[in-house]
């Protein structure tokens, strides 16, 4: 079964929202505005099964309360560095947004580096840990996908100077992910997509 992904360019830094479906079931990446996404959701006729954080920092949580307002029940995947920051208003920056976000939730669970999460029929979740621009980053596999978030922007370098940051793991994470997304599609936090024959969109 065709698996497609869908991006969203949010209004607070351009991040980028991904929603990940076949025909039937669906799973976000980092939560920004709610509204379209949720739209595009139901449009489609599509069950939310999972809401998935490359990383807490504020651009790409901010949207966290509304979507497990419009979607209950739903887990929200992170690290778990990534729950504590969550619950953090100083860690995932949203203090300094006037927009302070502490969730604590049982709907908020811990993913480990090698876990996979059974979700589509042709592919599973696989998550790696990749801690360097924040602590709390997790980068997901989907078949020939990559959701890198800020781990790895195509030619754009990788920003480690934040109080949860590690230059030397971002720079070897970085040059991991690089080698991984050849010949793959990657999706990062920011920025275009890059197609597994090269073209960018």
């Amino acid at each position: 079964m065709d698996i497609k992904v869908e991006r969203f360019i949010n209004s607070i830094f351009s991040s980028n929202t991904y929603v990940v479906h076949d025909l039937e079931k669906a799973v976000v990446v980092d939560l920004g505005d709610v509204s379209r996404v949720a739209g595009y959701i139901r449009a489609n006729g599509l069950k939310l099964k999972a809401m998935l954080l490359t990383h807490t920092h504020y651009d790409h949580i901010y949207g966290i309360r509304g979507f497990m307002n419009e979607f209950p029940g739903v887990p929200v995947y992170t690290s778990e560095f990534g729950r504590e920051a969550l619950a953090n208003p100083k860690w995932n920056f949203s203090r300094y947004h006037n927009d302070p976000i502490a969730v604590e939730s049982p709907l908020i669970r811990e993913l480990a580096d090698g876990e996979r999460l059974p979700m589509f029929v042709d592919a599973g979740i696989e998550v790696i840990a990749t801690p360097g621009h924040d602590k709390s980053c997790l980068t997901y596999k989907i078949g020939n996908r990559l959701f890198t978030g800020d781990s790895f922007i195509p030619g754009v370098k990788v920003i480690a100077t934040f109080p949860k940051s590690d230059k030397t793991e971002a720079q070897k994470w970085y040059q991991k992910l690089q080698q991984m997304s050849v010949g793959i599609n990657t999706f990062p936090g920011h920025g275009c997509v890059i197609l597994d024959n090269g073209i960018v969109i």
